[in-house]
């Protein structure tokens, strides 16, 4: 199991990490969302030994990630940019990690790569859909416990992103990994995460499944027989998403009787719940939308 207890970091004066309790089991995907700046690329970094916190610890099992560094060799971070391999051929590369990981399975990477099409080339000629394979299928054949991936996706085409996607999943049901995965394309984390945590200026501002969230809030698609309720605008437990007419969608944090007692009481012709998507309970758990982080 994967602990991190307490964490907390700053830099340049600024508070980034504040105590961020979480655990990781076996065979989990994590989905690791949060606005812009709310200290996500620093959490990965943190948990892989990268940096080192001022506060708290990164125990992989009974150890500390900063006091037993082999340990740093079954935890596997993926950055958004391949830069630090551009002047790599992919064949160098291989080599590279080779003599850095020693459980590294060579024909387990060459195997992606033949299913993907990809010849051996400098990585900075290669597409960016093609970068993101041949770094993951790198991380991948070290054959680790935990990967930790930053946007992993950013950038890519569908087809691009779709292979990515499922070579994480296939990693997961074959060898019961466990992956960390921060990124702005919420659905497609809610197509593959087991678990959410929101981070909301260097604090977990919530950890739950989907379903866990999708029973906590709300999305309601109410038609009213008359007009819309200035009441209802008004009420600052809500989000409204759009009026029309008599139709009013709007989204709560909190269900709650005293909403339910609300809505009935303008007796309305119709409510209608929807189902919620990630980037639904983005928006209403950390405010504002979900595609600016």
């Amino acid at each position: 199991m994967l602990t991190v207890q307490q964490l907390s970091k700053t830099i340049d004066r600024q508070q980034v990490l504040e105590d961020i309790d979480f655990t990781v089991d076996s065979g989990e995907i994590i989905a690791l969302v949060g606005r812009n700046g709310a200290g996500k690329t620093t959490l990965l970094r943190t948990m892989v030994g990268i940096i080192r916190p001022d506060k708290g610890d990164v125990r992989y099992g009974p150890s500390s990630i900063f006091e037993k560094a082999e340990l740093k060799r079954d935890v596997i971070f993926v950055p958004d940019s391949a830069d630090a391999l551009k002047h790599y051929t992919i064949n160098e590369a291989a080599a590279l990690y080779e003599s850095i990981y020693p459980s590294f399975n060579r024909s387990i990477f060459r195997e992606t790569l033949t299913r993907y099409n990809i010849d051996n080339k400098k990585i900075r000629q290669l597409s960016k859909g093609q970068k993101a394979m041949v770094t993951l299928s790198l991380a991948f054949a070290v054959q680790a416990k935990y990967y930790l991936l930053d946007e992993p996706t950013d950038g890519l085409d569908v087809v691009a992103k779709s292979d990515v996607l499922k070579l994480m999943i296939a990693q997961v049901e074959a060898r019961n990994c466990s992956i960390i995965v921060s990124s702005h394309q919420l659905h497609e984390l809610e197509r593959i995460a087991d678990r959410i945590i929101m981070i909301e200026k260097g604090r977990v501002k919530a950890i739950m499944s989907l379903e866990e969230a999708r029973e906590t809030s709300v999305k309601l698609q109410v038609v009213f027989n008359d007009q819309v309720p200035v009441e209802l605008l008004e009420r600052k437990d809500i989000e409204i998403i759009n009026v029309t007419g008599r139709v009013a969608l709007f989204m709560a944090k909190e269900r709650t009787k005293e909403l339910d007692t609300f809505v009935d009481a303008h007796d309305p012709m119709l409510v209608e719940e929807i189902p919620m998507s990630l980037e639904d309970i983005f928006r209403v758990q950390l405010g504002g939308e979900a595609s600016v982080f």
